[in-house]
Parts: structure tokens; sequence; C-alpha cells
């Protein structure tokens, strides 16, 4: 029987920090700081003021922050009331949802447009798996969480859902805003084409260990100017980019292949086995006998 349809493979790594529901008193701050992850904010009750970089705004209960990773920021509760909120980090490996992840430092999505999506549904379902482990948590006396592998399924799954809702309300916000000098829209359109014209050569040279030097010669800029562009972009370096799109590659062709070891190396440009296996651990915490399914077949 034929396909009807059939989906691409995906092979990609979701990376959650942090995830956790919480109540701040008022006068309560947190200082200036950063992180290599995105983050997501929700306000529950109350106000909170963030400021990002030299830019400040105040959440409102209903409120969502999306904050780009590397961005400077602090949070504090200037009201007479507890500020209620929930906090995740996250990263994820896409190249694309990190393009859409990463065009501005934050964004500010207004409690009357979370309200159009299914945001505050996930929410209560993801407070719901919370509840229930904590509550065994309490009972068994442990002072570490402790998720069942279902429940470890439904944070994964309610948290794309949440990213997913919230770049929809992005793109549909931007469709609308069509207020921006033209100047920096063609700005922000050179430094996009100029990004992606560095991804497909860093992509086409990814088992040829693809210099940033020599893609930044190509497209006659400095190494500099090469790495600013693609991080403004895809929120991350050119050389971190190549290392997570092997690492999506040696995944694929550790699951879907019986390639030896020695191949899998050669074909993502190590100088041997034992050097992509010195690698591949330190990106997954495990070596690629251990990552690779025990009884594969072919399909």
């Amino acid at each position: 029987m034929d396909d009807l349809y059939r989906f691409p493979n995906m092979i990609n790594t979701l990376q959650v920090v942090g995830c956790h529901f919480g109540l701040q008193p008022p006068g309560w701050h947190y200082p200036r700081h950063h992180h290599h992850l995105f983050e997501l904010l929700y306000c529950s009750e109350g106000e909170v003021v963030q400021e990002m970089n030299r830019e400040s705004i105040t959440m409102r209960q209903g409120d969502w922050l999306l904050i780009k990773s590397g961005v400077r920021h602090q949070s504090s509760n200037l009201a007479s009331v507890d500020y209620g909120y929930f906090n995740v980090h996250f990263d994820l490996d896409d190249t694309e949802i990190r393009s859409l992840l990463s065009t501005t430092p934050y964004r500010h999505i207004h409690h009357q447009d979370a309200e159009q999506s299914k945001l505050q549904f996930y929410l209560s379902e993801l407070e719901a798996v919370m509840h229930r482990n904590r509550s065994m948590d309490t009972a068994k006396q442990e002072q570490q969480p402790y998720l069942r592998f279902e429940d470890k399924l439904l944070l994964h799954s309610y948290t794309l859902l949440i990213i997913h809702d919230v770049l929809n309300l992005i793109r549909e916000h931007d469709s609308l805003s069509r207020h921006a000098p033209m100047t920096d829209k063609d700005a922000s359109l050179f430094t996009a084409d100029v990004a992606h014209a560095i991804e497909e050569k860093l992509s086409l040279g990814l088992c040829e260990e693809a210099s940033v030097a020599g893609v930044a010669k190509e497209l006659n800029l400095s190494r500099s100017q090469c790495s600013k562009l693609f991080s403004k972009v895809y929120g991350l370096s050119p050389r971190q980019y190549v290392s997570r799109q092997k690492l999506n590659l040696a995944k694929e062709l550790l699951v879907t292949t019986n390639l030896p070891m020695t191949d899998i190396a050669e074909k993502l440009g190590f100088h041997s086995a034992s050097h992509f296996s010195r690698q591949f651990r330190r990106w997954t915490g495990q070596s690629p006998s251990e990552f690779k399914p025990k009884h594969h077949a072919v399909q």
C-alpha cells in the first residue's frame, strides 16, 4: 500500500531547565543575569517589572514574555501584592524554530492576545502534572523532584505546545504590524538574507569541517561580521550551529542505519571513530554505542 503522506524524519532535542510555578512577595527582586537558553515567563497574578538590556516593561496578570538567549535582564515586584508566575528555560536544536525565537531580544504578549490561544489550557495541564508529582514527592519525603516517564512526556509535550502557540501569536502580530520604517525593514531583510546564505554554506560543508573564516571570505565579510549577523538571526554562533547540525546528523545515522562508527565518523568529518565518540559524549553525556538502539532493524 502506497503512503498517502509521509512526514520527514525528525531527530530533534528539547532541553527544559528550571520549569516551575512560583510566588514572590512585594519588594522581591531578582538581579540582572542572562542565560544560554530561551526563557518564557507568564504572570499568573499581581505584576512585575522586567528590565531587558536598557528597556523596561510591566507584566500584568495573563501576560507572557519570551526572552532571547543571552539577553541580560532582571525582575522586580514593585507592587503591594504577591507576584505569581510560571517560568521555563528551554532550547531547541531545530534551526528554523530558533530563527523565529531569535528575531528580537524579547517579545511581550499581552493577556488580550494570549486569550485567543490555548496557552491557558496548556498551562493548567502542566500545573496539574506538577501538583501530582509534588504530592508524590512530599509523601515520599524526597528532596529532588521525580517525574514518572509518562509525566516527562507530558512536560515535553505541553512545553512544546506552549512554544507553538507563543510563536503563532508572534507571527500573527508581525503580519499585522507594518509600521516599521522602510530602512529598518530593509536592514532586517539584508541581515536575514546574509544569515541564510551563511547557513546554506555551512550546511553544504558540514561533513568537511566548514570554516567560518572561509565562509566569511566567500561572502566578503569579516569573521566577526559573519558571526554577528548569523547569531542575530539564528540565536547561536556559526560554530555552535555546525556542532548542533553534526549532532542531529549523528543521531539520525545512529538511529536509522547500521553503519559502523568509523563510517559515521568519516561522514561527519571527524579524524577517527574515537574522536567522534569523545565529541558525541561531550554533546549528549552518552557514547554513540549507548545512544544507538540495541535492536535496530532497517525498514
